[in-house]
């Protein structure tokens, strides 16, 4: 009976011993992001809201301080013993420092740019729809008017959302290769309502490109090849080719997208 007692004694001594490290362990872990390994942080000017940007803490003695060394890109600070909020003041770069009692630190990279999306075009098609159409002038509309897609493969669009509040901005057309010699214009996001396409979505793009307005918009890209349905930019050409083919119902260019 004393054996069992004294080994009892020494199970609760191990369990004991085992918390008091794990605690102290939880205390001079060095600081991080909860969640997050990635100390490069990119945030999107202008904010909409005033909210900010919530990121939790976890290690060090928890009695964290935030500092920005640039405030006038980003502001920072504790809104609760482990969340640091950042806040978006304009465009650039800056760190961002979090210390605590016990001299542990942890520095952040903040890059604050414009909202961007860039689209490198895979493949051009065209859909065509009218029956009264021959055989022959369907073969003419495809090879006259897939010709109309301003960007050839390997080229791409890259829209910047300067205007973000608008949904407006400046467009970078990359005419033969993505991201070399680029054709800045503008852009603006407007509804589209494709009635013969339901692949169309609702979203597109309107480009000026060489003083016209041309409206690309989001959709998918079907094909009885493909397993995977990829996502293309169309655009809308049936008042075109009706003016040389009356018959015509409808007439869509395609250029397959993935992002960049």
């Amino acid at each position: 009976m004393k054996q069992m007692k004294t080994l009892g004694f020494m199970t609760l001594l191990l369990a004991m011993s085992s918390l008091f490290c794990a605690c102290n362990d939880d205390e001079t872990a060095p600081i991080t992001l909860k969640d997050r390994e990635d100390t490069t942080i990119q945030l999107i000017y202008p904010s909409m809201d005033d909210t900010g940007y919530g990121f939790p803490l976890q290690g060090g003695d928890g009695n964290y301080a935030a500092k920005s060394s640039d405030e006038k890109v980003v502001t920072a600070k504790m809104i609760s013993s482990i969340d640091l909020q950042l806040k978006v003041v304009g465009l650039g770069e800056t760190t961002v420092t979090i210390t605590d009692q016990s001299k542990n630190s942890l520095i952040l990279h903040i890059i604050v740019d414009y909202q961007t999306e860039n689209f490198v075009v895979r493949i051009h098609d065209i859909r065509i729809k009218g029956e009264g159409l021959t055989g022959e002038e369907e073969k003419s509309i495809q090879e006259e008017y897939i010709k109309t897609i301003p960007v050839k493969v390997g080229g791409g669009y890259q829209f910047i959302f300067t205007d973000r509040a608008n949904n407006k901005g400046k467009a970078v057309i990359y005419l033969n290769e993505f991201g070399k010699e680029g054709k800045e214009t503008t852009f603006e996001i407007v509804e589209v309502d494709n009635k013969f396409f339901p692949e169309s979505f609702k979203r597109g793009y309107e480009i000026l490109i060489d003083d016209e307005k041309r409206v690309f918009n989001l959709g998918r890209y079907i094909s009885l090849t493909r397993l995977n349905v990829p996502v293309a930019l169309m655009e809308d050409i049936t008042e075109k080719v009706k003016k040389e083919y009356p018959k015509t119902e409808g007439v869509c260019t395609f250029q397959v997208v993935t992002n960049k």
